[in-house]
């Protein structure tokens, strides 16, 4: 055995990696094409997300502290009465064409001016321009006026303030909410005038006139319940421009009329008040002094009664004390007492004393 050839164990090869082989059938072109369409895919589904964000991200929108916003969907308000509206600040809506956002003015003052019965258009009068030459003829197309109960022609406008309370009502409820607030303060302005007379108007119940503007402004608004709460209205008057010159005068007349009417009640007013003053303290005075005399009169009646008795029962003696009395009386603040003796036939009386001492001359 040692000439054998020893015989190493068989170990089979290593076999090679795999290589990918295209599938039966399918070019290498098909296959960069498939690369690039997976590639195109990701890139369309980030376009994809940006785009949703950038939708999401236009539906916030800010409300300011001046107006409210209404959201509509599809046309319709979102929640009723309160809760459709949307306060001041950062809000988020679908975006058009699912939602629509309203702003409306909900805090500040709004105004209406009338555009009938004065002497310029409305136009003509916010563009600044001067007002036509007063002319017997007044020309419907450029001047307005308004008839009053005694059948007088007058100028008059008004301007009212008004804030919207109800912005869904007012916006939502009528075509054009502003122009009925300026039809009606129009009504207002003519059914006011034609209750008054010209001289109520232009002079004695101005104040009585603007206040039936402003109540028949307020039953027209009431009626429709139009959502706005109104301030009283300025309402101003003017007589016809040809004729100013004449109202003028009538004016100067009623109120030199007035003055010397007011001269005269204060004249009266002060004279009357004297003459009652006066008459008072005369009838007081009188009142008094008769009282005085009457309490006199009482008490003399009343000693008359008690000493009647005594009269009766001695009239000698009574007379005699009475006298003394009297004497007592008169004699208690004389100086110098005189009696004359009774029965004397000549009485001798030292009138002179002697001399006093002389005064010494004043300087």
């Amino acid at each position: 055995m040692n000439g054998d050839i020893p015989i190493k164990p068989f170990t089979p090869a290593t076999p090679p990696p795999p290589v990918d082989l295209p599938p039966p059938g399918e070019e290498p072109g098909s296959r960069a094409l498939e690369d690039a369409l997976r590639s195109s895919f990701f890139i369309v589904k980030i376009i994809m997300v940006g785009l949703v964000i950038v939708f999401l991200a236009s539906g916030f929108f800010t409300v300011d502290p001046q107006h409210k916003a209404i959201l509509l969907r599809f046309g319709k308000p979102v929640g009723e009465g309160a809760d459709a509206l949307l306060g001041p600040g950062p809000h988020w809506a679908f975006p058009p064409p699912i939602d629509q956002k309203v702003f409306i003015p909900f805090t500040s003052v709004q105004t209406a001016d009338s555009t009938i019965g004065w002497y310029q258009s409305p136009d003509d009068r916010a563009k600044g321009m001067e007002p036509p030459i007063p002319t017997p003829e007044m020309s419907p197309a450029t001047t307005s006026y308004a008839l009053t109960a005694d059948t007088n022609i007058v100028h008059v406008r008004a301007t009212v303030r008004y804030t919207i309370t109800d912005p869904i009502r007012f916006h939502f409820d009528f075509t054009d909410a502003p122009v009925f607030i300026t039809n009606a303060l129009n009504n207002a302005l003519l059914f006011a005038t034609s209750a008054f007379k010209v001289d109520d108007i232009l002079t004695q119940r101005k104040q009585v006139f603007h206040e039936a503007v402003a109540e028949r402004l307020r039953e027209l608004l009431n009626e429709e319940q139009l959502g706005v709460t109104i301030d009283s209205p300025v309402v101003e008057e003017w007589p016809p421009r040809f004729l100013e010159g004449k109202f003028s005068e009538v004016n100067s007349a009623n109120s030199l009329a007035h003055r010397m009417i007011e001269i005269s009640e204060s004249y009266s007013t002060t004279n009357v008040a004297a003459a009652k003053g006066e008459a008072a303290a005369r009838i007081g005075y009188a009142d008094a002094q008769r009282q005085a005399l009457v309490t006199y009169m009482a008490a003399e009646a009343q000693a008359f009664t008690n000493f009647l008795p005594q009269y009766v029962k001695d009239p000698a003696f009574y007379k005699q004390f009475r006298v003394m009395q009297l004497w007592n009386e008169i004699l208690t603040n004389s100086p110098d007492k005189m009696v004359q003796p009774t029965g004397a036939k000549e009485i001798r009386l030292q009138i002179s004393r002697q001399p006093l001492a002389p005064r010494a001359a004043a300087p």
